[in-house]
């Protein structure tokens, strides 16, 4: 009674280059070796698996008919390992390609791009896309991979950590600061504020809430443009602690009483969202790491 082996990988390749040329010396010249290596490797894997696969016949090396079934399946197998060769060459090992980052347009503005040499020198074929908007992309359809939001996601396979809270202070130029002094009243400053499109946020509905209209000089929907107003002494601003350390900008001296008030407003929150099944993928572990850096302090 034969016994019979599990096939060897490279048994395969002398059957199939075999059956494909139907000559040990066509056959040879594939695998790159003489025609005696191959005709001893036939006999061996014909004697491990038990089976008459070829007859050796002056008109050639002719397939049996248990050879021409298998050859089908030898294949399938060749086509298989070619597959899993491209699958292998496509597997991100390090940080390359391109990464869809959204964020509010003043994160962007004036705490993304400026530090953007740093991550792109860690990591030079990174490419960055920042996607600038106050509306939120919809990471369901994969408009972006990252996120930069104000809230954390309560649906969605979605991974998220908060990078920020941040509570609200007043922000005026230096010199506007220096003349306001330490500041006891709201109406006793000029303000810059959110235009109507997003006046329904938390600080603009405090500010409106404490002065005449008339106070307010400047309104506009721009993040960037309200913190030049500010730089050019058109007014203070009510933001998110951060933004008082910007160039061109200090933070207003309140007293108690404001202070406490001022810290009734919701303090700004920053999470950082993405696709739980992209958090470990090389370029988007690389810019993840790289925004919680930017932000531990």
């Amino acid at each position: 009674m034969q016994t019979q082996e599990d096939p060897r990988w490279d048994d395969l390749a002398l059957l199939l280059a075999l059956g494909r040329s139907g000559s040990l010396k066509r056959a040879a010249e594939v695998l790159g070796v003489n025609i005696s290596t191959v005709a001893r490797r036939l006999d061996a894997a014909e004697a491990r698996l038990g089976v008459h696969l070829f007859d050796r016949t002056p008109d050639g090396t002719l397939p049996t008919a248990t050879a021409e079934r298998l050859l089908p399946y030898l294949e399938g197998m060749e086509q298989a390992a070619a597959d899993f060769s491209r699958a292998l060459g496509g597997i991100e090992t390090e940080a390359e390609g391109r990464v869809r980052l959204a964020a509010p347009p003043g994160v962007v503005d004036h705490f993304l791009v400026a530090r953007l040499p740093a991550l792109l020198e860690r990591h030079p074929r990174l490419h960055i896309e920042l996607l600038s908007s106050v509306d939120y992309v919809d990471l369901h359809r994969r408009e972006a991979d990252l996120a930069l939001r104000t809230r954390r996601p309560t649906a969605g396979d979605f991974v998220a950590a908060r990078l920020a809270t941040m509570p609200f202070a007043v922000a005026a130029s230096p010199s506007y600061a220096a003349e306001l002094g330490r500041l006891r009243s709201p109406a006793r400053a000029r303000w810059v504020c959110w235009g109507p499109s997003l006046s329904h946020l938390a600080e603009s509905s405090w500010l409106t809430s404490q002065v005449d209209d008339a106070q307010i000089v400047f309104r506009c929907d721009s993040m960037t443009a309200l913190i030049e107003a500010t730089r050019a002494s058109v007014g203070a601003m009510l933001v998110p602690a951060a933004y008082t350390q910007l160039h061109g900008l200090a933070e207003v001296a309140l007293t108690a009483k404001l202070r406490a008030s001022v810290s009734e407003i919701p303090a700004n929150q920053l999470w950082l969202v993405g696709h739980r099944a992209l958090r470990d993928v090389p370029r988007i572990a690389a810019v993840w790491t790289w925004l919680r850096e930017q932000f531990a302090h």
